[in-house]
């Protein structure tokens, strides 16, 4: 260990993880729902506080932070400073500048399409879910638990955050963030593994948000069905990165691939999963790959300072395991040797992979990269299409080749000509879709998670007139009532061009204002019979 880490070591290892006592969950949760119940975290003051707080506490515990990471995955603080703290930091930013326009409440115009509607107003409010829960992953500690928070934040909800205790340190130092930095009345922690997680599961959310497996994701939309809550899910699944004959500098796709491949040691939910190569590039294609990762890490991977570690050793026979059954042939990146003890694990490329290999069952999340070779791009695009939706794809070909694979196929998010930088843009959606994921956020799509979209509609109570009005309701029988028959349905809902049959109708349909010339018969007949009608009820 570096001396630049020594320090924090040991502050960190001496404040063990302490799981949360379990009896206390149910409270925690509770007095969170109290505190939202008091309708102060609608204000936007109080919720850009609260985010200023956090910022302030990230700076001040940014150190420890990145240290933190390094003791549970050996990820440099250049890496981590990249990936997560720079990612977490700009989304406080984004919030901090965007907030009043996204939460805005969005005006409907006058309904010029619908004449009863034409004076009405309506907006949609987005208003706060209530109390959510966060369970973070252990991969990305910091990313993955801070950036849905700060979106369940700034929309005006309070949290419970549950850190992964897979990364022990880091668990201990976003807890000793949240706890010291931010309300106790917005955001609380809950430590510790899956009795705590099981108990958690079994309080009332509003909306649940966890990024994990497959196999526990089930587990969470499970609880959220129980409640009738909003959840979202970010999985994972074999996001394949597909290389055309027709790529136009195939140096640059092997180094992107490569960087996505090892960054975190492939414990990246969107890293290159597996490559489809093209027969005619993949030979070239190997010896780029290996050129890459030696110019990123040095000949020697384990004596990189930016090679980062498995995370346990359970993880670590999981890969062992199934690069040895891989019927594949290895490719030396390094001379290396793969060291359990210290959980290091060189990266391996595996050629003359087929699709029913040990490799291309599930996702690895390790730096075990399989290719696969194809000779037309209908195969690539067969063989994508075989499995579930992953959570990425990735296609380094010409634009006409990359827009057949993007109009050809399903995945959460797609990128051309590149891996993984689709991250760094928080002003799109950041989600799955399948089995590789429920829902989406970052930036506004966060804000639209963790709000209600509350429809308003405001109407004038003296239109239309109350011999008009009554066309909405009965009675409907009788001939003093057949006006209603022929005004109503033009009224709420007339016929739109393309649902008229006749070419006069159409035509009748090119008039300005034709929506509300269309309905003035049936208001003059609403006139015409509602009047004597009402006299008569009116008499004595």
């Amino acid at each position: 260990m570096s001396k630049e880490h020594s320090a924090v070591s040991g502050a960190l290892q001496e404040s063990a993880l302490e799981y949360t006592d379990v009896t206390s969950i149910s409270t925690t949760v509770h007095e969170l729902r109290l505190s939202f119940a008091t309708n102060k975290t609608r204000e936007l003051s109080f919720r850009k506080a609260q985010l200023r707080a956090l910022l302030h506490g990230l700076r001040a515990e940014k150190k420890t932070l990145l240290d933190a990471v390094y003791l549970d995955l050996h990820k440099s603080a250049a890496e981590t400073g990249l990936t997560e703290y720079s990612a977490v930091e700009y989304e406080i930013g984004l919030m901090l500048d965007n907030l009043d326009k996204w939460t805005k409440a969005e005006r409907a115009p006058f309904s010029l399409l619908q004449p009863a509607l034409m004076l009405s107003r309506s907006e949609v409010r987005k208003e706060p879910l209530g109390t959510v829960v966060v369970f973070g992953a252990w991969n990305y500690p910091l990313r993955l638990a801070l950036l849905p928070m700060i979106g369940a934040v700034a929309a005006g909800n309070t949290v419970v955050v549950k850190p992964s205790e897979l990364a022990p340190h880091a668990a201990v130092a976003v807890g000793h963030l949240l706890t010291t930095y931010m309300d106790p009345a917005v955001v609380r922690v809950v430590q510790g593994g899956v009795h705590e997680s099981t108990e958690l599961l079994a309080q009332h959310f509003d909306h649940y948000f966890f990024t994990g497996s497959g196999n526990v994701g089930r587990i969470v939309a499970r609880a959220a069905a129980d409640r009738l809550a909003g959840v979202t899910l970010e999985l994972g699944g074999k996001s394949p990165a597909i290389v055309h004959a027709d790529v136009g500098d195939l140096s640059v796709a092997a180094m992107r691939i490569m960087w996505a491949k090892l960054t975190n040691a492939g414990q990246t939910c969107v890293a290159a999963d597996y490559i489809l190569a093209h027969r005619s590039v993949k030979d070239r294609l190997v010896d780029l790959l290996r050129d890459a990762a030696v110019g990123m890490y040095g000949e020697s991977f384990a004596k990189s300072p930016d090679y980062g570690r498995i995370v346990n050793k359970r993880n670590w026979q999981r890969l062992a395991g199934l690069l040895d059954a891989s019927d594949g042939e290895r490719i030396a990146v390094c001379n290396d040797e793969r060291d359990e003890n210290d959980l290091f694990f060189p990266p391996s490329i595996v050629d003359g992979v087929r699709p029913t290999d040990s490799l291309m069952r599930d996702e690895l999340f390790g730096p075990i990269l399989p290719i696969v070779t194809y000779d037309t791009l209908q195969e690539a695009i067969d063989l994508v299409n075989e499995r579930d939706q992953p959570l990425a794809l990735y296609v380094f070909a010409s634009k006409q080749s990359a827009q057949h694979v993007l109009d050809s196929t399903r995945s959460g998010t797609a990128v051309v000509n590149d891996t993984m930088m689709h991250l760094a843009s928080h002003a799109v959606p950041f989600g799955g879709v399948g089995p590789s994921g429920v829902g989406r956020y970052t930036g506004r799509s966060s804000i639209d998670t963790f709000s209600h979209h509350r429809h308003v509609m405001y109407q004038p109570l003296w239109f239309p007139s109350p011999g008009v009005d009554s066309v909405r309701g009965a009675p409907f029988t009788g001939p003093e009532n057949k006006w209603k028959m022929q005004a109503a349905p033009s009224m709420a809902y007339p016929k739109l061009r393309p649902l008229r049959e006749s070419i006069l109708g159409r035509l009748f349909t090119f008039l300005p204002l034709w929506r509300i010339l269309s309905v003035i018969p049936g208001f003059i007949l609403a006139l015409a019979v509602s009047k004597p009608v009402m006299r008569r009820q009116n008499k004595p």
